[in-house]
């Protein structure tokens, strides 16, 4: 079967869809309620991991750069493995921004529809400080998506559609939206599963290491995972032994390669101390 993922800054709206197409096809919903399992398989706080979907370490004093990046990946790591079951419609955790181009996978990005949603909160508020507000909050969302995973979250280029919710209703959305599900271009084949996988190999991978490291890239293409890293010179030899005794360990890889980038950065300022 297929897999729907949803995003959208109006999150009301899009958890109403997601749950109303979730019914109407029979399919699991995996969204936010997600963080009670993840928190306990990884032993980490529910309220860390939300707070580490919306904010930046630069924002988020009390969380590290370190300990945030560990945080996301115990959620890629978990989404991951539930979407390789497939008939599932996912919003609220970013998946649009792990889960590359994978044909039984539609990806959809939901716009406007402010003015369809109860008048409360946030949501009640005149209409231009409603737009600043609006805007204030794509400009946090852009900074915490391209921190994370160096995407911006409103580039349309992530998705298969792009959806206004000011000329569409909801209830329109949906039907349109289980229609397309049922086409047989988005039916999970042999080769999509095994590129899903690959995508669920490179995130244990990097989980895995991002326990003890830092600055971890990893990319799986048919069990061959490639890291790329980056450390003092000094610290070359030593960064690579690690990663692939720790990567070592793992199984699913068929070769594992190492590559590695001078940090220039901390070389220069260990130089000037």
């Amino acid at each position: 079967m297929s897999i729907l993922i949803l995003s959208s800054e109006n999150k009301e709206l899009e958890k109403e869809i997601g749950k109303k197409i979730a019914q109407k096809l029979s399919f699991a919903t995996l969204n936010e309620q997600f963080f009670n399992k993840i928190a306990a398989r990884h032993r980490l706080e529910i309220k860390k991991i939300s707070e580490a979907m919306n904010i930046t370490p630069s924002i988020l004093k009390l969380m590290p750069a370190k300990t945030w990046h560990y945080y996301l990946s115990c959620v890629e790591l978990e989404v991951l493995e539930q979407l390789l079951e497939d008939r599932c419609v996912c919003w609220g955790l970013a998946a649009h921004l792990y889960v590359m181009v994978i044909s039984h996978v539609l990806k959809v990005r939901l716009i406007g529809g402010y003015g369809s949603v109860s008048q409360s909160g946030q949501f009640s508020m005149a209409p231009d400080k409603m737009e600043k507000h609006i805007a204030q909050q794509e400009r946090n969302r852009e900074k915490w998506s391209m921190a994370a995973f160096n995407r911006k979250e409103a580039d349309p280029g992530l998705y298969d559609m792009v959806i206004n919710l000011d000329q569409i209703q909801v209830d329109e959305v949906v039907d349109t939206l289980s229609m397309t599900m049922g086409y047989s271009r988005f039916t999970a084949m042999t080769y999509s599963k095994k590129k899903m996988a690959d995508q669920l190999l490179g995130a244990r991978v990097k989980n895995t290491l991002l326990k003890s490291l830092t600055d971890i890239h990893v990319h799986v293409q048919d069990g061959t995972v490639v890291v790329t890293t980056s450390s003092m010179k000094r610290e070359k030899s030593k960064k690579i032994e690690t990663i692939k005794e720790i990567a070592g360990r793992i199984e699913g890889i068929r070769y594992l390669e190492v590559r590695w980038n001078k940090d220039i950065i901390t070389e220069a300022a260990t130089i000037f101390r």
